[in-house]
């Protein structure tokens, strides 16, 4: 369901980054990728976001050519000045994630997770064991 859905989301996105070579996109969703937390989602409502794709020099001109994507490809870029140590915009998202916010039945949890880290770590838990344990049907 959507509640399931932005956990899954919201709880996933705050490990790793988008590598271009593997997939074209290129950043972390969120500052600090190796811990679980309610990043993602708070970052979701609060941050400005600035969509880019490869042929956007401003990146490079802020010291972030890292976050520019491959060929073809568009994503977000965090536009806040206070990212990063020198100002550059550290973190992306992609137009998947910026749905959340975007659709009226996503943003209510994602709202939710924004105030409640608690709320964000039990509802993706049982989501997480749920899609494991008992895969995800499609009809």
């Amino acid at each position: 369901n959507d509640q399931e859905i932005v956990a899954l989301l919201c709880g996933g996105h705050v490990y790793g980054r988008c590598h271009p070579k593997a997939s074209g996109y290129a950043g972390p969703w969120v500052e600090h990728p190796t811990k679980f937390s309610n990043e993602y989602a708070t970052d979701m409502i609060e941050d400005e976001w600035r969509l880019v794709s490869h042929a956007d020099t401003w990146l490079d001109a802020q010291g972030a050519a890292e976050l520019r994507p491959a060929p073809g490809k568009r994503q977000y870029v965090n536009k806040d000045p206070r990212r990063g140590p020198d100002g550059e915009p550290n973190q992306m998202m992609l137009v998947s994630d910026m749905i959340l916010v975007w659709d009226l039945d996503f943003r209510p949890h994602v709202e939710t997770y924004a105030r409640d880290a608690d709320a964000l770590q039990e509802d993706f838990g049982k989501a997480f064991k749920k899609l494991t344990e008992l895969g995800c049907g499609f009809s």
